[in-house]
């Protein structure tokens, strides 16, 4: 991540306004990392972040604020811990640049779908999107894969969720991804040029990419958002 974009609320709360109509009463965020959307999920449920970094965890904690906010330190693959929290009652998972980071992420899902089984809740997934936008910035980030639509929800369904919604968000996004990795080749997340340009994106582009998309549904973007419901 870079510095600049840690910093860009307007762009984390379009983001979880892609999935809050689905955001429940007791949520779980799986790879909650340093927090960027927790701190706008905890005024409106109770919130458990989970993430394997415990420092992350702290500056999640601190930017929320709030003391209704639990942490965990787990892993989404270890099943000790999936048998712990399907016991909580969660009614909704939300996972955020996570799943591409996990090199079985259908096992990955599965979990969450155990996790929300006793409740039959939603799982809200954003994840880097087209894989003909991978290139160095991604290498960089540590990704494993980007998604198309058709390839989530197959994978979604099949760890036993309906889906409710699957679109891309992002068009700009999207270009500036492929410029960036696939032309520039850029390998540095904290290049300059790309946390101004984070900057930028977060002060101008989002408030005008917020209205538009809002009304045309893009047919591409940086970011993918799957929601489904577990399924018995």
């Amino acid at each position: 991540m870079t510095r600049s974009l840690m910093q860009a609320s307007r762009y984390h709360a379009w983001m979880l306004s892609q999935v809050e109509d689905f955001v429940g009463m007791n949520v779980l965020e799986v790879g909650a990392g340093s927090g960027n959307l927790t701190q706008f999920l905890v005024g409106r449920a109770s919130v458990t972040a989970l993430d394997e970094s415990q420092a992350a965890l702290d500056v999640a904690a601190r930017r929320a604020g709030d003391a209704r906010l639990e942490t965990v330190i787990a892993d989404i693959a270890d099943s000790a811990a999936v048998a712990d929290l399907a016991k909580r009652g969660f009614d909704t998972i939300l996972s955020s640049n996570v799943l591409e980071h996990i090199e079985d992420d259908s096992a990955a899902v599965a979990n969450m779908h155990a996790i929300l089984k006793p409740r039959l809740g939603h799982l809200l997934l954003i994840v880097p999107a087209h894989a003909r936008l991978f290139g160095s910035m991604d290498r960089a980030a540590g990704h494993h894969r980007r998604y198309s639509r058709a390839g989530l929800t197959s994978l979604v369904k099949r760890a036993g969720f309906s889906i409710r919604r699957a679109q891309y968000v992002n068009v700009v996004g999207a270009i500036a991804w492929y410029v960036n990795g696939s032309i520039l080749r850029n390998d540095d997340l904290n290049a300059g040029s790309v946390n101004a340009q984070a900057r930028l994106f977060d002060r101008i582009g989002v408030p005008v990419l917020r209205v538009l998309e809002s009304v045309i549904s893009p047919p591409f973007g940086q970011s993918l958002v799957v929601i489904g419901k577990a399924e018995r």
